[in-house]
């Protein structure tokens, strides 16, 4: 997903790189807005354009998709698809991707990353 981070020019120089930006984020020193929260800023008069850069980074080039899902899943195990909008597919797909997360996905991101002899971080005493 694309995000837009907001910069100030005062502490930013306008080609920061990316993962300076990411961290500044996460360490809450700048504001992170989705497509349609900028917008709703800007609308709104909230966003100061003089004193501040915008910079908008793909996220999800950190990220790797692990599932999907399609309405054939369901008609595949006896739903009737034939009225089911793009809203309720993406309600349902958070709902799966909440329970995955929940109940299945630590345990298996260990078990996996052991497989594959992904090394582990040096514990310091």
């Amino acid at each position: 997903m694309k995000h837009f981070y907001i910069l100030p020019i005062k502490k930013f120089n306008q080609k920061v790189d990316d993962k300076v930006i990411i961290k500044a984020w996460k360490s809450g020193k700048i504001e992170r807005f989705t497509p349609e929260d900028f917008a709703e800023s800007i609308n709104n008069e909230y966003f100061c354009e003089i004193n501040n850069w915008v910079r908008v980074i793909d996220s999800n080039n950190d990220f790797f998709e692990i599932s999907c899902i399609h309405r054939d899943d369901l008609e595949s195990i006896g739903y009737d698809t034939s009225k089911v909008d793009d809203a309720v597919m993406k309600k349902l797909a958070s709902k799966l991707a909440g329970d995955y997360c929940e109940q299945l996905f630590w345990n298996s991101l260990r078990i996996f990353a052991d497989s594959l002899e992904i090394p582990k971080h040096k514990v310091l005493n």
